[in-house]
């Protein structure tokens, strides 16, 4: 909903907010390591899946900001001035007509933060230490050894790794297809 109403709507600070949700695309990752190492250690969330969701949510907040609010951008306003002029209020209005018509610009969102979050490894590695907390891409590192690796359980870690990421960009692949061809056709 941040993303629209940063979309659509006009208020005092509006280009503050947004230049400070972009500069924070420049910062990067790694100097947030030992900030978040901090925070995390003392509210108790350390070694735990729970605070590696909401490290991973908050580092991909921005990006999936401004993809969905450019999205609702391309929206036409007509279709929300009509919703008004039928008496449909603002929360209506985007949940019956909005809302339904950026699923493309969701779904697109949604698999960018799911496959960055899948393949992280750096906070992962810092922020967990024991084996129930461990994201994949930590366990596969497990695999390698200084002298020697074992080449048959890595493939067959790495391919039950590559499956689950085939399998929600084929479910999605319609909606990622609409995303990008939306803004071809003018009319």
């Amino acid at each position: 909903m941040a993303a629209y109403i940063l979309a659509r709507c006009q208020f005092k600070g509006k280009t503050l907010l947004t230049l400070l949700l972009a500069s924070s695309l420049l910062i990067p990752t790694a100097a947030l390591l030992m900030p978040i190492y901090t925070i995390t250690t003392k509210i108790g969330l350390f070694d735990t899946k729970t605070g590696l969701v909401f490290v991973y949510a908050a580092l991909g907040l921005p990006t999936s900001l401004f993809i969905i609010k450019s999205y609702f951008q391309g929206i036409p306003t007509e279709l929300e001035e009509a919703a008004y002029l039928d008496g449909a209020g603002f929360v209506r209005t985007y949940f019956t007509i909005i809302f339904p018509l950026a699923k493309s610009g969701l779904a697109t969102a949604a698999i960018l933060q799911f496959l960055t979050s899948w393949n992280e490894f750096m906070f992962a590695l810092i922020l967990t230490k024991s084996e129930s907390a461990r994201t994949l891409p930590l366990a596969l590192s497990y695999f390698t050894s200084q002298f020697s690796f074992n080449y048959t359980a890595m493939f067959a870690a790495l391919t039950m790794v590559i499956v689950p990421s085939i399998l929600i960009y084929t479910l999605l692949q319609e909606q990622i297809t609409d995303s990008m061809v939306a803004g071809s056709i003018k009319g």
